[in-house]
């Protein structure tokens, strides 16, 4: 697995890490490294939409939200606003008609300087402002798919009001300690180094701002990821029921459908479900697949800002490790 691993991830690769799972399997966790070992922290950008959409399950079996509850519903003074009326399934699917983040020149110029610094982008954003920023949003082609970092990042600051706590100690509570996942955290680790951007440079972290729920500042291990993506396998993490099909996915690729923030990818030949998300900060980049009915998964973590480049690492091993199975 290491060989294949260096073979997929190239010689210029720095800190890799690869995490294999088979729940059929004699040894069912496997992982490789490249300038990395189990505990070393990466972020994992927006795979912790991932996370906010087992928090939303979670809440469901609570009784602490509803899929066809409102926005409103969970935080009051978006009431009289577009956006307090969509209901937290396309919050959930990216189907509010909410932009990817909010429209303004100040927006854009921070996503400019992240790209070519890695600056954090959200730096200074708080849950008051995201929230204020996204009631003031038009909502455009509601009921189509429109990936929206700052509709992710309302839900899941209305699931924390919720429950009475801020979003990293909820995801702390509901998902990491549950899982023992000591290793990941919504605050700076320790050991968290600064990575690269797309193109060479030395990027800053990001830290936990306005915008954590939809990827800004959470860190994990591959220790930990195991443990999530176990968890999610054999059924026992919390909220597991948000990578289950909740809507399709249109416009799309056919046979594609959203859980609750999560990507669906049906397998026509066989009907066996590719369940996956990936992530990007300005110095890292993640991606993540399960294949539930097979009871494997797949995770990459990298200490470059490159998330299709993982993306075809992680499949890589996917075919390594249906290969090695036979």
């Amino acid at each position: 697995m290491a060989a294949e691993l260096v073979a997929l991830a190239g010689r210029r690769a720095r800190r890799v890490a690869a995490v294999v799972i088979d729940l059929n399997a004699t040894v069912p966790t496997r992982m490789a490294f490249i300038g990395a070992d189990a505990d070393t922290p990466f972020e994992i950008g927006s795979v912790t939409k991932g996370l906010t959409g087992m928090l939303l399950a979670n809440a469901i079996e609570r009784g602490e939200a509803d899929l066809d509850a409102t926005l409103a519903q969970l935080l009051p003074e978006t009431g009289g606003s577009p956006i307090g009326s969509v209901r937290l399934s396309e919050l959930a699917t990216h189907t509010s008609g909410l932009p990817r983040l909010p429209r303004s020149p100040v927006t854009l110029l921070r996503l400019v300087a992240a790209g070519y610094t890695g600056v954090d982008p959200y730096w200074g954003t708080t849950p008051a402002t995201v929230i204020a920023a996204a009631r003031r949003q038009r909502l455009t082609g509601r009921g189509r798919f429109r990936y929206s970092n700052l509709g992710a990042a309302v839900l899941g600051h209305g699931l924390a009001r919720a429950a009475g706590r801020d979003y990293a100690d909820l995801l702390k509570r509901r998902v990491f300690e549950p899982l023992r996942m000591t290793g990941s955290g919504t605050d700076l680790r320790p050991g968290v180094r600064r990575g690269w951007t797309a193109i060479g440079r030395r990027s800053r972290p990001w830290r936990a701002c306005g915008y954590g729920p939809a990827g800004g500042g959470v860190t994990s291990t591959p220790a930990d990821i195991s443990r999530l993506v176990i968890g999610l396998l054999d059924g026992t993490a919390p909220g597991r029921a948000a990578i289950n099909s909740f809507a399709p996915i249109e416009p799309g690729p056919p046979n594609r459908s959203s859980g609750l923030f999560w990507i669906i990818d049906r397998d026509q030949p066989s009907g066996r479900d590719m369940v996956w998300h990936n992530g990007q900060t300005g110095g890292y980049s993640a991606f993540l697949v399960l294949y539930p009915q097979a009871r494997r998964a797949v995770a990459v973590l990298a200490d470059t800002a490159n998330a299709a480049r993982q993306q075809r690492v992680a499949l890589g091993l996917t075919r390594w490790l249906t290969n090695t199975a036979r």
